[in-house]
């Protein structure tokens, strides 16, 4: 007899169908169970701060300077032009479409109300949160782009500082600190279908179905759109690395299931990374630098989902962008995705930033922000193969950047190591 095998990514999968059944069936009372959820979550979410930092600066750490410009800087510049295209994409499509034009809008308002603070952010004050004044507060309220800003710094101090030396033992350090957090963090992902029905029936149970009625061709347009431009995403990778698109889409499913369940591209890095070299042939350092540092400054679905949220919430209240507004939509949405929170529950956060900044009513976070799970299911999985697909872009260009061998199975990824091949060294004369 065959011994039965976990699959994490199934389960993961059955457990969000279930959620969602048990919650439209139980309603509110699987509300008694969504502290189950948020344990799990807990969990997963002490260890990413450090795990992020880590991995960043042993990415960067291990580079040399001609590495870490060329990789780097190209990383960086295609996250930035992709989440601007993914939020321009989504104000198009919603335009389009007029998702809030056939909702049920009157009766949606007359019960919004919401006791959230407003908050508003200018180009200047995100240019500014990028950098931090002090990054031990940083890492405790969990800013995760000032925490990559410091990373990178000291991923590059670390790389100088090797040019220099033999070793370096806080190098070394670092580098063993992420091999632990990585134990932990698969130890707490087995029990991950667990916590994902708890937090997923919880949540629906609250929606209610007639909330999801009402809303329904606003989700429909965004998952529509996210599917879109996904799909535009793998033609084009497809297209330039000279791969087949059925395959690079079959490499590529477990992590958007991942993605699409715990709604974190935090809590799917770790299956990415490994999906990518292992699968993929993505090289080490070209994965270990872009996919850490793409988690949170690539957000092309956050910029997605928050264009298409501000343009269905402007039609729900009858507020009409035109021209020159339709373009501020599209910027303070892919601003506003890189201040974004890179865990379960952020995008309130965002939402009390991006409603002030484009004249739209606090009441309709009440509306909106009930659809979390939904929206962020939707909106996480393109954040995630971006990440890789922006790693394979800068890798096209990298020697052996993409290991044919390995992603048409051929051969198996074998991890390097820094010990040297004492079989192949010469022999020592007398």
């Amino acid at each position: 007899m065959k011994r039965f095998r976990y699959n994490a990514t199934v389960a993961i999968a059955l457990a969000l169908v279930l959620g969602v059944i048990a919650g439209l069936v139980g309603g509110s009372v699987m509300g008694e169970i969504g502290f189950v959820g948020e344990i799990f979550f807990s969990l997963v979410q002490m260890c990413m701060v450090p795990f992020v930092m880590g991995q960043i600066i042993a990415a960067v750490g291990s580079l040399t300077p001609r590495e870490l410009g060329s990789i780097g800087i190209k990383a960086i510049a295609l996250f930035f032009l992709t989440s601007l295209l993914a939020a321009a994409f989504g104000v198009l499509t919603a335009e389009i479409f007029k998702p809030g034009i056939t909702a049920d809008g009157a009766s949606l308002v007359a019960h919004a109300s919401s006791d959230l603070e407003v908050a508003t952010l200018s180009l200047k004050d995100t240019l500014t949160s990028f950098f931090s004044k002090n990054i031990v507060s940083s890492m405790a309220s969990g800013a995760m782009v000032p925490c990559i800003v410091f990373s990178i710094f000291f991923g590059v101090a670390c790389s100088v500082y090797r040019e220099h030396h033999e070793t370096s033992h806080v190098y070394s350090l670092i580098e063993e600190m992420n091999e632990l957090l990585l134990i932990i963090i698969r130890a707490v992902m087995n029990v991950a279908p667990i916590g994902v029905f708890a937090y997923v029936s919880a949540s629906v149970g609250a929606l209610g179905i007639d909330v999801l009625i009402s809303v329904g061709k606003f989700i429909l347009v965004l998952f529509g759109t996210s599917m879109v431009f996904c799909v535009l995403w793998y033609v084009f990778v497809a297209i330039y690395c000279r791969l087949p698109i059925g395959k690079l889409f079959r490499k590529t499913v477990p992590m958007v299931v991942m993605a699409a369940a715990t709604i974190s591209s935090a809590m799917t890095l770790p299956v990415e990374m490994e999906d990518a070299k292992k699968k993929i042939g993505l090289r080490r350092d070209i994965c270990d630098l872009v996919l850490p540092l793409g988690m949170p400054l690539n957000s092309n679905g956050k910029a997605l989902q928050l264009a298409v949220t501000a343009m269905f919430v402007a039609q729900l209240y009858g507020i009409e962008f035109t021209g020159p507004a339709l373009i501020h939509c599209a910027v303070i949405s892919w601003l506003l995705s890189f201040a974004n929170a890179a865990a379960p529950g952020g995008t309130l956060i965002s939402l009390t930033m991006l409603f002030p900044a484009l004249g739209l009513p606090m009441d309709a976070i009440a509306i909106v922000g009930g659809l979390e799970y939904i929206t962020a299911g939707i909106g996480t999985p393109p954040n995630v193969i971006s990440d890789v697909f922006c790693g394979m872009l800068v890798a096209k260009h990298e020697p052996n950047g993409i290991d044919r061998d390995i992603f048409f199975g051929r051969k198996e990824y074998v991890e390097p190591t820094d010990e040297p091949d004492v079989a192949s060294e010469p022999p020592v004369t007398q």
